[in-house]
């Protein structure tokens, strides 16, 4: 028991740091917002759905396993329970827009990891990314 809250501790200071990193790096490169924020997770338009993968969703959701579970395991367990594309997009989207771990979909280890944080992404950047998911074999 003890071995698993120094590990717990352990993702929550490689969280802490990863997360900061970002949003240093972000607060430097991105400009900002009309209304003072920092875009952080504001994407230019001309962001393609793999690179928004990559920089939003691929950061936690790594093989390693080491703040998320890995997406082509989440993405398998979906494809086996939502059979069309559509049907795909549309519970990756519910999900993200309020993620929870009482109606997550993918079980596995999910006591391992903390909750998701709900993401400030705009719907169809969400679709965009789960069609992404949904089409490519390797994330």
């Amino acid at each position: 028991m003890h071995l698993k809250i120094q590990t717990k501790v352990k993702l929550l200071i490689i969280t802490a740091l990863l997360l900061g990193a970002l949003y240093l790096y972000s607060s430097i490169n991105t400009p900002e917002i009309n209304t003072g924020q920092t875009a952080l997770f504001i994407q230019h338009k001309k962001q393609s759905a793999a690179d928004f993968y990559k920089k939003q969703c691929g950061f936690c959701h790594t093989s390693e396993e080491l703040i998320a579970p890995d997406m082509n395991k989440i993405k398998a367990v979906y494809k086996e329970k939502y059979k069309t594309k559509e049907a795909f997009i549309q519970a990756i989207t519910k999900f993200v827009k309020n993620p929870d771990k009482k109606t997550a979909i993918y079980k596995e280890g999910i006591e391992d990891f903390m909750d998701m944080p709900k993401m400030p992404f705009k719907e169809e950047q969400i679709k965009a990314v789960a069609a992404y998911i949904y089409d490519n074999a390797d994330l």
